[in-house]
């Protein structure tokens, strides 16, 4: 795709949306990738070129957003890549431009990380493993072998093939075994938790990566090696927490840490009675007045109001509950935490990083993108009464014109007996509605009348009023709340137009959304125009 003279390839979509997903989508969803693919982009250059990125409210949440990122990437460059070793690394580089078709057979143990380990020991499982790749190597089937030893569960299905596989997709020691083989070469028996493998590699071909730029590729061999570094990582960022706490001299003051704790004690209280549950801590905090410096570190002293504004940029729903004062110190380290990471990451330069880089622009492009499509709604057209009235016309009879009705009069009693007496009653002929202003639970000085209603309702009673004939009387009804009832169906009411009067908001409301969805559609494409898009069919 070409937009403004700008070239975007096909390593540059699957970036965004992943080459697996794309061979795995149908042709409507693949279409709906690429759409989704230029409107984003031609919708960041639209609104950058309207200037919504200078508007107050977007430019903060960039802003926020933008320190966000940084302190992650901060994290990742100071703590955790330390930890990634050069040999990895240097590994990692040498087999991710390429991918092997790779095949295996399973011989498990007694000892083996499987659902029903094999009775043999893990000695014996060697010797089978090595009896069974010679014979391989010697020419036998590797199908055949598969299906008659391997203890994969898997394959009678896939008779051993495992698929392409990318370095940093298998366990450490099988995939180091399987990037030494040569096309068409057998390992050595390879053991990990579920027993010895004997892989065998069919085919090699360059992997998806292997048009990476030196920027993009370097990115990608960090992150595949930073698997192998999870465990260690929490320690680490203690550690590196600690650290910085000690290199800024962070101090806190007792008193008014005590003096927050009781305001938020109170407010919590106050809530509570009223039924609420959360305390808005950014409200609280500006309320706050005479706690004095908070926390001294890097030399300076910060109040309350200091971290009130640190915790805009976090999103109400991720504040933390503070109901002790370890919670309230913990809930100020983080904060102290992130600007600290902030400070590092502009003093390491690491705000001018690859991987940093790269995040602000997937930022500016996602929250630009949803500003525009915004922008795109609220400057629609909004519908007048001839809109309101031209729908109304158009789906009249499909939408607005409601179903027979029936117009009945209701005696309910609560006893059977009851209900009995007053039936016999009215068939000698006793006046419908006093009895119904005597005796009935429904309307009674209304004579029991009912509003006109459809067939579905009133259960049992709906469906014997539909059966009657006008003047008619009903049997005894049972209902469903175990009262009964009788009825006089008083009308037959045939189908009639709902008057616009009474859908016309409703109407409005339909009409507002199909404007806004237009204004989107139509916004979109004519920016494929203005940028001037250019699909490589």
């Amino acid at each position: 795709v070409t937009i403004k003279k700008n070239e975007y390839t096909a390593n540059d979509f699957y970036k965004e949306y992943g080459k697996k997903e794309w061979e795995e989508s149908n042709v409507e969803q693949k279409k709906e990738l690429v759409e989704d693919f230029i409107n984003r982009r031609v919708s960041t250059l639209e609104a950058t070129n309207i200037g919504l990125q200078n508007k107050p409210d977007i430019a903060k949440k960039l802003v926020d957003r933008y320190h966000v990122a940084l302190v992650n990437v901060t994290y990742e460059e100071l703590v955790a890549k330390p930890l990634v070793s050069d040999e990895l690394l240097i590994k990692t580089e040498k087999y991710i431009i390429e991918e092997r078709l790779l095949s295996h057979i399973l011989i498990g143990h007694q000892a083996a990380r499987t659902q029903n380990p094999a009775n043999r020991t893990v000695d014996e499982a060697f010797l089978l493993a090595q009896k069974i790749g010679g014979e391989l190597k010697n020419g036998a089937s590797f199908v055949d072998y598969a299906i008659k030893h391997s203890e994969d569960p898997t394959v009678l299905q896939n008779e051993g093939k495992l698929d392409w596989i990318t370095w940093g997709r298998t366990i450490p020691a099988f995939q180091e075994e399987a990037f030494l083989l040569t096309k068409g070469a057998y390992s050595r028996p390879v053991l990990t938790d579920f027993g010895y493998h004997i892989i065998f590699c069919e085919d090699i071909r360059p992997s998806e990566y292997s048009l990476l730029n030196e920027e993009e590729l370097n990115e990608i061999i960090y992150a595949i090696s930073r698997n192998t570094i999870s465990s260690k990582l929490p320690q680490a960022a203690q550690q590196y927490d600690s650290t910085q706490f000690a290199n800024y001299n962070l101090k806190y003051n007792d008193q008014s840490l005590q003096l927050i704790l009781q305001e938020i004690e109170q407010q919590t209280n106050k809530n509570k009675i009223s039924g609420q549950y959360k305390i808005d801590l950014i409200d609280l905090f500006n309320g706050l007045q005479n706690t004095g410096v908070v926390a001294m570190f890097d030399d300076k002293g910060y109040g309350v109001k200091w971290f009130a504004e640190r915790l805009k940029m976090v999103p109400n729903g991720k504040h933390p509950q503070i109901t002790n004062l370890e919670s309230l110190k913990y809930a100020f380290n983080i904060i102290i935490l992130q600007y600290l990471a902030i400070k590092e990451g502009y003093k390491n330069n690491i705000h001018n990083s690859y991987a940093y880089q790269k995040q602000r622009d997937q930022l500016y492009q996602s929250l630009l993108y949803d500003q525009y499509l915004r922008w795109l709604v609220n400057n629609s057209e909004e519908p007048d009464s001839s809109d309101v009235r031209e729908y109304y016309r158009k789906n009249k009879d499909t939408k607005y014109l409601e179903p027979d009705k029936v117009a009945v009069r209701e005696i309910k009693v609560l006893e059977k007996s009851l209900a009995d007496s007053l039936l016999l009653e009215l068939q000698y002929k006793a006046d419908f509605i006093k009895l119904a202003e005597q005796y009935s639970k429904t309307n009674p000085s209304g004579g029991g009348s009912i509003t006109p209603f459809t067939k579905g309702k009133y259960n049992q009673m709906g469906q014997a009023a539909f059966s009657l004939n006008v003047g008619e009387i009903s049997d005894v009804i049972t209902n469903l709340d175990y009262t009964y009832s009788i009825i006089l169906l008083d009308e037959l009411i045939p189908p009639e137009y709902i008057p616009i009067e009474k859908v016309y908001n409703r109407i409005e409301s339909v009409v507002k959304r199909s404007n806004q969805q237009k204004a989107k559609v139509e916004g979109l494409k004519q920016l494929r125009y203005k940028y001037n898009v250019i699909i490589n069919i």
